[in-house]
């Protein structure tokens, strides 16, 4: 009865914060076009594509989490039309409102994801998503915190850099942080049950076989909504905040000395600051695997999913048509976030 009345606080007091942008807005893509001078900040429209299938993540929250307190929904004075900006739990938060106004304008989502922990009246446990995750099926509150922690899973990974601009190079700068500062047997040795434990499966092998060597190869990394805690932020600000505020003043993404919220996850993880679970607790999906996510979708087959975008897509209009068909297929009733 202890372990549920604690679930049951923390569960209360958990926030989700949701950034989101219109890549088609004129006004935003003209002072985008205003900033975008150097080649590198070229960057490829599937970065700021929106696919119209943000409701469905609204629909689902309301279906599948509707425990959640507020929903910060973070935009650049941008909001869909269909939006109901009054909703109880929404909270419509600008970018000035947290972050400083020398890092504006930005369209460097890493700068922004720093400074989440700024956000007035944001919870101290709270779930960061993208918008292109979704809820299938429902979630609980101690999917994401259990006693106050986040729940987390850590299994060792190399880094693999695939190509030129990749944000494999973004996380070999969070990995080049965390090695600074922690000794990964040591960070092991601490709680070794957070680490070799049998919830995570045949990805528990990658972690023995990386033991031997002497520093943090990399993590694991999911690509689903990501429980933090707001007292991580601010230690890493505390600790590294001159190469923070560098980042920060990047406008435009770059691969090669920014880092993101995957640093504040990576942080928890080597202050062993979480609960272990299990590493099936979703499913990470390319829009080039239209059949599989269609089918994850229509089947329910994960409780949590996500679409990455991909330069890779021809048929825009097509593919969107096909993935809104399937969201309506589970999720067909209007939420009390849309007007």
């Amino acid at each position: 009865m202890k372990g549920m009345e604690e679930n049951t606080l923390h569960t209360s007091t958990i926030d989700f914060v949701i950034p989101w942008v219109d890549g088609n807005d004129p006004e935003w893509v003209e002072k985008k076009n205003k900033y975008q001078v150097r080649r590198g900040d070229n960057l490829h429209p599937a970065r700021y594509r929106d696919w119209g299938l943000l409701l469905y993540l609204f629909r689902g929250i309301e279906a599948f989490a509707p425990w959640v307190r507020n929903i910060y929904f973070i935009t650049d004075h941008q909001a869909p039309s269909w939006l109901n900006t009054v909703h109880p739990k929404l909270r419509v938060t600008s970018l000035e409102e947290f972050m400083s106004p020398e890092y504006l304008p930005t369209f460097n989502s890493m700068a922004i994801e720093l400074n989440l922990h700024h956000i007035a009246g944001l919870s101290e446990t709270f779930v960061y998503l993208n918008d292109d995750m979704f809820f299938l099926s429902p979630v609980k509150g101690s999917q994401f915190f259990r006693n106050g922690l986040p729940r987390d899973s850590a299994v060792l990974s190399p880094v693999i850099i695939r190509k030129h601009m990749d944000l494999s190079r973004v996380v070999v700068n969070s990995i080049g942080i965390i090695n600074q500062y922690f000794r990964k047997n040591d960070v092991i040795m601490q709680k070794p049950a957070n680490w070799l434990n049998l919830r995570y499966g045949k990805q528990l092998l990658q972690t023995i076989c990386l033991i031997p060597w002497r520093h943090f190869p990399g993590f694991y990394n999911d690509h689903l909504p990501q429980p933090f805690l707001k007292e991580t932020f601010r230690k890493v600000w505390n600790t590294e905040g001159e190469i923070l505020h560098e980042i920060c003043c990047h406008r435009f993404r770059n691969y090669y000395e920014d880092t993101c919220n995957w640093l504040m996850r990576y942080w928890q993880l080597c202050e062993n600051r979480f609960q272990p679970i299990g590493t099936c607790r979703g499913k990470n999906f390319d829009m080039t695997q239209l059949p599989e996510v269609l089918r994850a979708i229509r089947k329910r087959q994960w409780p949590m999913i996500c679409v990455n975008d991909s330069e890779s897509i021809e048929d825009i209009k097509e593919t969107r048509e096909q993935l809104a068909a399937a969201f309506e297929e589970i999720l067909p009733c209007k939420s009390a976030f849309e007007r």
